[in-house]
Protein backbone atom coordinates (compact mmCIF):
# COMPACT_ATOMS: atom_id res chain seq x y z
CA UNK A 1 0.00 0.00 0.00
CA UNK A 2 1.25 3.37 -1.05
CA UNK A 3 1.41 6.42 1.31
CA UNK A 4 -0.48 9.82 0.21
CA UNK A 5 2.00 11.69 -1.50
CA UNK A 6 5.02 13.31 0.51
CA UNK A 7 6.06 15.50 -2.70
CA UNK A 8 3.07 17.46 -2.96
CA UNK A 9 5.42 20.78 -1.64
CA UNK A 10 8.15 19.62 -3.28
CA UNK A 11 9.43 22.66 -5.67
CA UNK A 12 6.26 24.34 -5.62
CA UNK A 13 7.02 27.63 -3.91
CA UNK A 14 9.89 27.55 -6.73
CA UNK A 15 7.98 27.21 -9.70
CA UNK A 16 5.22 29.80 -8.48
CA UNK A 17 7.19 32.51 -7.47
CA UNK A 18 9.90 32.26 -10.33
CA UNK A 19 6.70 32.42 -12.56
CA UNK A 20 5.35 35.40 -11.26
CA UNK A 21 8.69 37.57 -10.13
CA UNK A 22 9.99 38.11 -13.20
CA UNK A 23 7.69 41.03 -13.72
CA UNK A 24 7.95 44.75 -14.86
CA UNK A 25 6.89 47.21 -12.88
CA UNK A 26 3.57 47.97 -13.23
CA UNK A 27 0.57 48.06 -10.51
CA UNK A 28 -1.96 50.10 -8.62
CA UNK A 29 -0.72 50.11 -4.70
CA UNK A 30 2.11 51.57 -3.15
CA UNK A 31 4.07 49.30 -0.90
CA UNK A 32 5.49 49.97 3.52
CA UNK A 33 9.36 49.07 2.48
CA UNK A 34 12.47 50.44 4.08
CA UNK A 35 15.30 51.45 2.10
CA UNK A 36 17.36 48.74 0.21
CA UNK A 37 20.82 49.35 -1.61
CA UNK A 38 20.55 51.45 -4.70
CA UNK A 39 20.35 49.80 -7.95
CA UNK A 40 21.89 51.95 -10.78
CA UNK A 41 20.34 51.58 -14.16
CA UNK A 42 22.08 49.51 -16.19
CA UNK A 43 23.36 50.80 -20.13
CA UNK A 44 20.28 50.62 -21.82
CA UNK A 45 18.44 52.93 -19.14
CA UNK A 46 16.70 49.97 -17.40
CA UNK A 47 16.25 49.82 -13.96
CA UNK A 48 16.70 46.17 -12.45
CA UNK A 49 16.76 44.25 -9.63
CA UNK A 50 16.32 40.86 -8.37
CA UNK A 51 15.11 38.68 -5.77
CA UNK A 52 16.57 35.12 -4.61
CA UNK A 53 13.23 32.99 -4.68
CA UNK A 54 14.87 30.63 -2.31
CA UNK A 55 15.39 33.27 0.82
CA UNK A 56 12.06 34.76 0.29
CA UNK A 57 10.29 30.83 0.20
CA UNK A 58 12.35 30.40 3.47
CA UNK A 59 11.99 33.90 5.28
CA UNK A 60 8.43 34.90 4.16
CA UNK A 61 6.20 33.46 6.68
CA UNK A 62 2.89 33.13 4.57
CA UNK A 63 5.00 30.57 2.71
CA UNK A 64 6.11 28.83 5.55
CA UNK A 65 2.91 28.80 7.63
CA UNK A 66 1.08 27.31 4.26
CA UNK A 67 3.54 24.65 4.29
CA UNK A 68 3.35 23.32 8.06
CA UNK A 69 -0.43 23.78 7.56
CA UNK A 70 -0.56 21.32 4.41
CA UNK A 71 1.83 19.18 6.58
CA UNK A 72 -0.17 18.53 9.14
CA UNK A 73 -3.07 17.86 7.01
CA UNK A 74 -1.03 15.33 4.74
CA UNK A 75 0.01 13.82 8.32
CA UNK A 76 -3.40 13.34 9.50
CA UNK A 77 -4.39 11.77 6.11
CA UNK A 78 -1.30 9.67 6.63
CA UNK A 79 -2.28 8.28 10.16
CA UNK A 80 -6.05 7.81 8.93
CA UNK A 81 -4.81 5.52 5.90
CA UNK A 82 -2.49 3.89 8.38
CA UNK A 83 -4.99 3.16 10.69
CA UNK A 84 -7.36 1.97 8.33
CA UNK A 85 -4.57 -0.27 6.61
CA UNK A 86 -3.87 -2.04 9.76
CA UNK A 87 -7.32 -2.57 10.22
CA UNK A 88 -7.62 -4.37 7.41
CA UNK A 89 -4.54 -6.15 7.97
CA UNK A 90 -5.53 -7.61 11.07
CA UNK A 91 -8.86 -9.01 9.28
CA UNK A 92 -7.15 -10.44 6.75
CA UNK A 93 -4.32 -11.92 8.89
CA UNK A 94 -7.80 -13.49 11.06
CA UNK A 95 -9.23 -14.69 7.83
CA UNK A 96 -6.12 -16.54 7.09
CA UNK A 97 -6.13 -18.20 10.40
CA UNK A 98 -9.98 -19.21 10.13
CA UNK A 99 -9.26 -20.78 6.89
CA UNK A 100 -6.43 -22.68 7.52
CA UNK A 101 -8.32 -23.96 10.73
CA UNK A 102 -11.03 -25.29 8.48
CA UNK A 103 -13.37 -22.71 10.28
CA UNK A 104 -15.23 -21.54 7.21
CA UNK A 105 -18.12 -23.44 5.28
CA UNK A 106 -17.75 -22.52 1.28
CA UNK A 107 -20.30 -20.02 1.79
CA UNK A 108 -18.53 -18.54 4.43
CA UNK A 109 -15.09 -18.52 2.71
CA UNK A 110 -16.74 -16.61 -0.12
CA UNK A 111 -18.49 -13.95 1.72
CA UNK A 112 -15.70 -13.57 3.73
CA UNK A 113 -13.68 -13.23 0.57
CA UNK A 114 -16.25 -10.68 -1.19
CA UNK A 115 -15.99 -8.70 1.82
CA UNK A 116 -12.56 -8.42 2.13
CA UNK A 117 -12.22 -7.65 -1.14
CA UNK A 118 -14.47 -4.55 -0.72
CA UNK A 119 -12.90 -3.36 2.13
CA UNK A 120 -9.38 -3.32 0.36
CA UNK A 121 -11.12 -1.51 -2.55
CA UNK A 122 -12.67 1.23 -0.10
CA UNK A 123 -9.59 1.62 1.74
CA UNK A 124 -7.97 2.06 -2.29
CA UNK A 125 -10.64 4.68 -2.90
CA UNK A 126 -9.83 6.73 -0.15
CA UNK A 127 -6.87 7.21 0.32
CA UNK A 128 -6.77 8.72 -3.50
CA UNK A 129 -9.69 10.50 -2.31
CA UNK A 130 -8.07 12.12 0.37
CA UNK A 131 -4.63 12.56 -1.60
CA UNK A 132 -7.05 14.28 -4.53
CA UNK A 133 -8.73 16.46 -2.01
CA UNK A 134 -5.55 18.00 0.16
CA UNK A 135 -3.80 18.60 -3.80
CA UNK A 136 -6.79 20.81 -4.54
CA UNK A 137 -6.82 22.57 -1.50
CA UNK A 138 -3.03 23.04 -1.74
CA UNK A 139 -3.23 24.08 -5.36
CA UNK A 140 -5.82 26.87 -4.29
CA UNK A 141 -4.11 28.10 -1.17
CA UNK A 142 -0.68 28.09 -3.41
CA UNK A 143 -2.77 30.11 -5.88
CA UNK A 144 -3.18 32.48 -3.64
CA UNK A 145 -0.09 32.91 -1.99
CA UNK A 146 1.19 33.60 -5.79
CA UNK A 147 -1.03 35.79 -6.52
CA UNK A 148 -0.68 37.80 -3.38
CA UNK A 149 3.52 37.59 -4.22
CA UNK A 150 2.54 38.70 -7.99
CA UNK A 151 0.82 42.04 -6.71
CA UNK A 152 3.43 42.39 -4.00
CA UNK A 153 6.12 42.88 -6.69
CA UNK A 154 4.38 44.73 -8.91
CA UNK A 155 3.05 47.54 -6.22
CA UNK A 156 7.28 47.43 -5.27
CA UNK A 157 7.75 47.33 -8.22
CA UNK A 158 6.10 50.71 -9.25
CA UNK A 159 6.93 52.61 -6.14
CA UNK A 160 11.02 51.96 -6.12
CA UNK A 161 11.12 52.19 -10.42
CA UNK A 162 12.03 49.28 -11.21
CA UNK A 163 11.51 48.08 -14.76
CA UNK A 164 12.78 44.56 -14.44
CA UNK A 165 12.37 42.41 -11.00
CA UNK A 166 14.06 39.06 -12.13
CA UNK A 167 14.79 35.72 -9.79
CA UNK A 168 17.62 34.17 -8.61
CA UNK A 169 17.50 30.04 -7.18
CA UNK A 170 19.70 27.65 -6.22
CA UNK A 171 17.46 24.80 -8.24
CA UNK A 172 16.26 26.88 -11.08
CA UNK A 173 17.79 30.24 -12.06
CA UNK A 174 17.26 32.66 -15.20
CA UNK A 175 19.77 34.65 -13.95
CA UNK A 176 23.49 33.21 -14.73
CA UNK A 177 24.96 36.16 -12.49
CA UNK A 178 23.96 39.25 -10.56
CA UNK A 179 26.05 42.06 -8.98
CA UNK A 180 24.95 42.02 -5.06
CA UNK A 181 23.75 45.67 -5.44
CA UNK A 182 20.67 44.59 -7.27
CA UNK A 183 19.65 42.67 -4.63
CA UNK A 184 16.21 43.39 -3.01
CA UNK A 185 15.27 40.25 -1.29
CA UNK A 186 15.81 41.62 2.69
CA UNK A 187 13.62 44.16 1.61
CA UNK A 188 10.69 42.47 -0.40
CA UNK A 189 10.79 39.50 2.71
CA UNK A 190 10.33 42.24 5.45
CA UNK A 191 7.67 44.22 3.61
CA UNK A 192 5.83 40.88 2.55
CA UNK A 193 6.07 39.88 6.07
CA UNK A 194 4.72 43.31 7.37
CA UNK A 195 1.74 43.12 4.95
CA UNK A 196 0.94 39.27 6.23
CA UNK A 197 0.93 40.14 9.66
CA UNK A 198 -1.21 43.15 9.36
CA UNK A 199 -4.00 40.99 7.56
CA UNK A 200 -3.68 38.10 9.59
CA UNK A 201 -5.63 39.23 12.84
CA UNK A 202 -7.70 36.15 13.05
CA UNK A 203 -4.66 34.07 13.24
CA UNK A 204 -2.76 36.27 15.96
CA UNK A 205 -6.22 36.26 18.52
CA UNK A 206 -5.82 32.61 18.30
CA UNK A 207 -2.98 32.64 19.37
CA UNK A 208 -3.83 34.90 22.08
CA UNK A 209 -6.35 33.23 23.53
CA UNK A 210 -4.43 29.50 23.64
Amino acid sequence: MTNISKTILTGCFVAGALSLLSCSGSGDSAAETTPAASAAKSANGYKIAFVQIDTLTSQYQKCKDLEEEFAKKRANAEATITAKGKNFTTQAQEFQRKLQSNQFTQQQYEAEQVRLSKLQQDLEALQVRLSNSLQEEYQKEFQNLTDTIQSFTKSYAKQKGYDFIFCKSSGIDNVLYANEAYDVTDEVVKALNKRYKNTSPKKEEKKDKE
